[in-house]
């Protein structure tokens, strides 16, 4: 029996019938006018002066530009902050500015503007600081510029603190009584100072703002969703040389909300994560066609590096990892700070425990990054443990902390002491359908208006076959009614070790059409899996068992021929019983024929009467022979009347009467026992399931 991880939960009653699906995934996110959704754009748009401050920052940066003073955009490494830069910057451009850009290095900075970019600054002559996507915490940095007479002015999406730095203007939407929606990105806080500044020419930033919207995961709704249809259409014309290579270098099908959120936002954030996101501010506001070629290039190189890099981190991790906490807390130096808050999350998907990871520096400092599993709350549990940290922050979901290395045990034990065995988070899906009777017409309906997130709950699905692909990812063959579909598990082995082909399932994932050589097929995309019929899972040819085993994360009862051979099986099926068996390896690799069959055993017999009497510990040394063979032999012989011991001193007996092995009470186990054996590793995965059943009465 494979447990699921979530409690599942779907949005609408009943099974959902193919004409229904797409309205329905409609209905759950309150889309009641599709063709208006969809067609949302510049009249969607809210006035930008409903920010407060637009008109004080406007006039203020006119006046710089008039009087030719060199103005600092201070962005961030994210995604979001790479485009709000890379936007803002080409707006002002237009204007003629006399304009820099720079952000702060992940590594040594940290998040926002920071007293060493201030020394920068100041530096420079910077007489105008313009902050995206961060500052509205940098009560220290603006106070030191003002100091140094330069005026700041703060565009930002992000939570406000007790107070609000003194800057020349801030712009944020929840200072903005009039401005009617407020869950905006940074790049969107930015787009709104843009079109202030250039008017309708910012219409050609459309794709820029897109992007960070997508990529930071702002709701799809109101005037999100108009920014996202208008930098769609944009897109697919962009005049924007670095937007046209990462088009080119994703091989996309087709321009949409899917292929921005898994294939161009990864490559532009991949930059940040190591500490190289000016490559990617450079990429998107270049307008040199020999440059753009040489940026893309590094783009690329960094994406793979990210992605080598997590995994060699991910795997790193898992050898640190301690099944008995509670949350799992994993210090090392020899991990890549831009990676770790990705570990994490793959580590709580794998292990279902909330997981801090810590990569230390050479001086003996820590940077962690923690994500939540359910419904804990780690900012909560960091806070009572704040005396132990240097700094900390995030919220109750994900987290981000500073500790000394000396500290790191201590937190170790605080976290663990207070944690809590939270419930199975929730996962919902928008409905459950009967598989064979969605259209792949339907399915790529959806898929091309970029509804990614839409989940199915599909029910009695059988595994007919399983494999592993770039010995990472898993792909199931289901089988619904006779019609079998791929079903795909990436970056996870857990579904490959955990079923075997003949199981029933029951599982929520996503649908998408796989259009491989020009035959489309639907394909399922899996998020969690369940079965509730007693399993067998078959390990008996693993190279690396224990590494193997490690995938398989529900309870099951190990049987191996070590087990067979040293307990009554049925007692011990049943006094340990679990709805999942798991057939390990062979470890003793004895080959029981020689003592279940007359004339092996009458050889060994032979042996013995040409010695006459023996002691085993000496025998051993003197002959070549399996021991678990040779002791079972031994007591069949006695049994029988064939060999008697006297002080450990075996003799065998002369002139004896031939008698019957079936008198031998262990020659009869050994014979039931081989037969189990012969079974459980020659014999087909499912007649081995139908016997257990049948023993057990599952």
């Amino acid at each position: 029996m494979l447990k699921s991880k979530y409690v599942w939960q779907t949005k609408v009653e009943g099974i959902i019938p193919n004409e229904r699906i797409f309205p329905t995934i409609l209905e759950n996110r309150d889309i009641y006018d599709f063709e208006s959704f969809f067609s949302m754009g510049e009249e969607s748009l809210i006035n930008p002066y409903l920010l407060r401050d637009m008109t004080k920052a406007k006039e203020r940066i006119l006046d710089a530009i008039n009087n030719e003073e060199s103005i600092m955009i201070y962005g961030d490494y994210d995604c979001d902050g790479i485009c709000s830069i890379s936007l803002l910057y080409r707006a002002l451009k237009k204007l003629n500015a006399n304009v820099y850009y720079d952000l702060p290095n992940r590594f040594i900075d940290g998040y926002g503007l920071n007293l060493r970019a201030v020394e920068k600054i100041v530096d420079m002559g910077i007489s105008l600081v313009i902050t995206v996507d961060n500052g509205v915490t940098c009560i220290k940095e603006v106070e030191e510029l003002n100091k140094h007479g330069i005026d700041t002015i703060i565009t930002d999406h992000h939570e406000i603190g007790k107070e609000l730095p003194n800057a020349y203007a801030v712009l944020h939407t929840h200072i903005s009584d009039h401005y009617p929606f407020k869950d905006i990105a940074g790049v969107m806080v930015a787009f709104k100072l843009s079109q202030a500044l250039i008017g309708d020419e910012a219409s050609e930033l459309y794709d820029l703002a897109m992007i960070g919207t997508i990529a930071d995961l702002m709701p799809q709704i109101n005037e999100n969703q108009a920014i996202i249809n208008l930098g769609i259409e944009r897109l697919k014309k962009t005049e924007n040389l670095g937007l046209q290579k990462l088009i080119e270098f994703s091989n996309l099908d087709i321009v949409n909300v899917t292929a921005i959120s898994f294939k161009i936002a990864p490559k532009i954030n991949s930059s940040g994560r190591l500490g190289r996101a000016l490559d990617a501010v450079k990429l998107l506001v270049t307008e040199s066609h020999r440059e753009v070629n040489e940026l893309i290039l590094k783009i690329e190189k960094n994406h793979s590096s990210r992605k080598k890099l997590t995994e060699e981190s991910f795997n790193h991790c898992e050898k640190l990892v301690n099944p008995n906490d509670k949350i799992i807390v994993i210090a090392s130096d020899k991990l890549h700070e831009g990676v770790i808050g990705i570990c994490a999350q793959k580590i709580v998907e794998k292990y279902q425990k909330s997981t801090l990871i810590i990569t230390v520096d050479n001086e003996g400092y820590g940077k962690g990054s923690m994500r939540s599993f359910g419904n804990e709350n780690i900012l909560d549990l960091l806070h009572k443990n704040k005396d132990l940290l240097l700094r900390y922050g995030g919220h109750s979901q994900a987290a981000g902390l500073q500790i000394e290395e000396k500290k790191i045990p201590d937190l170790r034990i605080g976290l663990n002491e207070i944690a809590s065995i939270g419930v199975a988070p929730i996962l919902e899906a928008d409905m459950e359908v009967d598989l064979c009777n969605v259209e792949i017409d339907t399915v790529q309906y959806i898929q091309d208006r970029s509804f990614f997130t839409a989940s199915y709950l599909f029910k009695n699905l059988r595994v007919v076959k399983k494999q592993i692909l770039a010995y990472k990812h898993t792909k199931l063959i289901l089988e619904c009614h006779g019609v079998k579909y791929d079903a795909l598990h990436f970056n996870s082995l857990e579904y490959y070790y955990s079923l075997e082909n003949g199981d029933m399932i029951n599982c929520i994932a996503g649908l998408n059409v796989n259009n491989y050589r020009n035959r489309k097929k639907i394909q399922l995309m899996l998020k969690d899996v369940e079965c509730n019929d007693f399993q067998v899972l078959n390990f008996r040819e693993s190279d690396d068992f224990n590494k193997d085993i490690n995938w398989v994360k529900h309870d099951y009862l190990l049987i191996d021929d070590e087990i067979i051979l040293n307990n009554n099986v049925l007692d011990y099926l049943r006094n340990n019983h679990k709805m999942t068996l798991l057939i390990g390896p062979k470890k003793i690799k004895a080959n029981l024929t020689k003592v279940t069959q007359k004339r092996e055993l009458g050889k060994i017999y032979q042996l013995l009467k040409e010695i006459k009497e023996f002691k085993l510990n000496i025998l051993f040394r003197r002959i070549e022979y399996n021991q678990v063979i040779f002791r079972n032999a031994v007591k069949i012989f006695i049994e029988l009347g064939l060999i008697v011991n006297n002080d450990d001193i075996y003799i065998v007996k002369e002139n004896v009467i031939k008698t019957d092995l079936q008198n031998s009470k262990t020659f009869v186990q050994l014979v039931e026992k081989k037969k189990l054996m012969d079974l459980i590793y020659y014999d087909y995965n499912s007649h081995i399931k139908n016997y257990f059943k049948e023993i057990l009465e599952v």
